[in-house]
């Protein structure tokens, strides 16, 4: 059985990393969409012409399970992939306010693209689960491109942070979601932003947790095979690329191709 996940650029990497190591037996497909990177700022027309394209070449490739590693894909295509594609659809959005709810949170924090801010995608849902929850919200277009760039590691990353995240604080949350899978690429700078008080909820972690469990219930014998490959595709290689991936990964054990799925 394939597992096909993709994102709008290489932050998805942190969903497959802990895909990869929930579900080891499983053959494992990445497709990261750098080329046209970043679907936050696209219009919802754009994103499901992209998002079709992206499952489509993974389907392609054989898989018989989508994981959307893309908040703004997950808040504008989701419903969109299921009507085209008879599979199984995991998406980020959902898997983070599960957690959420679970975290008995009063005062919950969401960040994001604005494309999935303005959506309104985590508000709607939360509210539709539990009413009483308060929730603010925060579009943070710049950690992205930062984030791609490789640029996380200079001084003024701090400032950056400060700026974006300082109104969020004020509001006195006490969870957030990291909404963009690209953040837990700078989950720990986020941490030391807002302190212990705060909980942030991984939507990597969280989606393979999700995944996990529908696999252990509905194909169990797939967990007795032996390992197996995993392999990633770009459709453009930045000179970023490098340092970012080695951020994810301390040790690569998968191919990594380039493609053009336009």
């Amino acid at each position: 059985m394939k597992i096909g996940i993709f994102d709008s650029g290489i932050g998805g990497l942190t969903v497959f990393k802990e895909v990869s190591k929930k579900l080891p037996t499983f053959e494992i497909i990445y497709l990261g969409d750098t080329a046209r990177l970043p679907y936050g700022i696209k219009s919802k027309k754009t994103v499901d012409s992209y998002s079709i394209n992206n499952v489509s070449f993974l389907q392609a490739q054989g898989c018989d399970i989508i994981v959307i590693a893309c908040n703004t894909a997950s808040s504008y295509s989701t419903s969109l992939i299921k009507k085209k594609f008879n599979l199984p659809i995991f998406d980020v959005i959902t898997s983070g306010v599960d957690s959420a709810i679970k975290s008995s949170t009063a005062r919950l924090g969401v960040i994001g693209t604005t494309s999935t801010i303005e959506s309104n995608s985590y508000v709607n849902i939360v509210k539709k689960r539990i009413n009483k929850i308060k929730i603010f919200t925060k579009a943070c277009p710049i950690f992205v491109p930062i984030i791609e760039q490789g640029l996380f590691r200079k001084k003024y990353y701090k400032e950056i942070i400060e700026e974006n995240l300082h109104g969020l604080r004020k509001k006195r949350i006490d969870s957030l979601i990291l909404g963009c899978t690209h953040y837990p690429l700078i989950k720990k700078e986020i941490k030391n932003f807002f302190g212990d008080k705060v909980f942030l909820i991984d939507s990597a972690s969280e989606i393979s947790t999700s995944l996990y469990n529908y696999l252990k219930i509905n194909y169990p014998d797939e967990f007795k095979n032996e390992k197996k490959k995993r392999s990633v595709f770009l459709t453009d290689k930045s000179s970023y690329f490098n340092s970012v991936i080695k951020k994810v990964f301390k040790n690569l054990d998968f191919n990594i191709k380039l493609i053009d799925i336009k």
